[in-house]
């Protein structure tokens, strides 16, 4: 069997994205093959395989989904756009391979509502390995990891600074080098980012507005603290779970709030890590979703309330509509005439 794992396309904006298909394929056989996320579609006339679908969705529709040949492992999924699923025929693909695993609620509760089993998985990324030993020496660096599209603000880097008596140095996730194929991206951006996890191992702390440097850090053992304006946006409760995201609001007003008291519950993570670890490994031994096939007792229960859960949310969002109650919502997440 031919094994795939993905990466964004043509539009290649964070190197997170690339991270996401980088441990996917640590944990498949050798020679696993890259895939364009957003043209899944011309894996058609390729070796039929199993692809781990992890990660962010998307950017383009047209190519969406995968063809027969390819079945897809869908995990540590997260959907950024709700129009992705206002095609019948994507929906009745995510239904033919569910239950699917989503990294975040929303994207759980986004397709609880269209009756599409699902479970919350956390993010693939908590299995990233450690890229050598981790400093544990207080005068390391420190590092400050935002990118372009959100950086953060200056009177945020300087109370920080003040606080920890610390230049720190600042390190983006935009991509070094977007030319070429997408296999010849995947090595550079792949080589790129395995350096930036050796330095965060070597770091004394990292501080981060990217889901995709927290999450790895947590998973490798380093010592990384989540910043960000909003703490209560959807997206970060994969990291959330793990730790306390700190707001800009209180490092400004409290300096030192949060830096250093944010402990990591590492018994949630080390659960949800062997989870991800054993999924992936019993999908690659059956060849398929294990979630949806293996007849271990942990995935027939999943089945289950995935299953019930998503008669029951379909339902609720139904009745919900037919009798007006968040009628506006409804509409906005789900499409007009629901």
């Amino acid at each position: 069997m031919t094994y795939y794992y993905q990466v964004e396309g043509l539009l290649r904006n964070n190197i997170g994205d690339v991270l996401q298909g980088m441990v996917a394929k640590d944990l498949l056989p050798e020679g696993a093959k890259v895939a364009d996320r957003e043209a899944l579609a011309d894996l058609a006339g390729r070796d039929s395989g199993l692809l781990v679908a992890n990660g962010w969705y998307m950017h383009s529709f047209a190519k969406f989904p995968a063809p027969d040949n390819i079945t897809p492992l869908y995990a540590a999924v997260h959907v950024a756009n709700s129009a992705l699923l206002s095609s019948e025929h994507v929906r009745e693909h995510f239904k033919q391979h569910a239950p699917i695993g989503c990294r975040d609620t929303k994207t759980l509760r986004l397709l609880l509502g269209w009756g599409i089993p699902a479970y919350y998985s956390s993010c693939l990324t908590i299995t990233s390995k450690p890229r050598g030993p981790i400093n544990k020496n207080p005068d390391g660096e420190i590092i400050l990891v935002d990118n372009v599209d959100h950086p953060v603000p200056d009177a945020v880097v300087a109370k920080l600074e003040k606080v920890l008596g610390k230049k720190m140095v600042r390190v983006s996730h935009d991509p070094p080098d977007t030319s070429g194929s997408i296999e010849a991206y995947a090595k550079v951006s792949e080589e790129h980012m395995n350096s930036l996890l050796a330095r965060y191992c070597n770091a004394s702390l990292i501080l981060t507005t990217k889901i995709h440097c927290a999450l790895p850090c947590l998973g490798m053992g380093a010592n990384v603290k989540l910043i960000h304006p909003n703490p209560a946006d959807p997206r970060l409760a994969t990291v959330a779970e793990f730790i306390d995201i700190i707001s800009y609001k209180d490092i400004l007003d409290k300096g030192d709030a949060g830096l250093n008291d944010s402990p990591v519950n590492k018994e949630a993570l080390a659960k949800r890590k062997a989870f991800l670890l054993e999924l992936v490994a019993d999908s690659v031994k059956e060849g398929a979703n294990a979630v949806q096939v293996s007849g271990k007792m942990r995935y027939r229960l999943i089945r289950m309330k995935a299953n019930l859960l998503s008669k029951l949310y379909r339902m609720s969002v139904v009745l919900s509509y037919r009798t007006g109650f968040a009628k506006e919502k409804i509409q906005r997440v789900y499409g007009a005439g629901f």
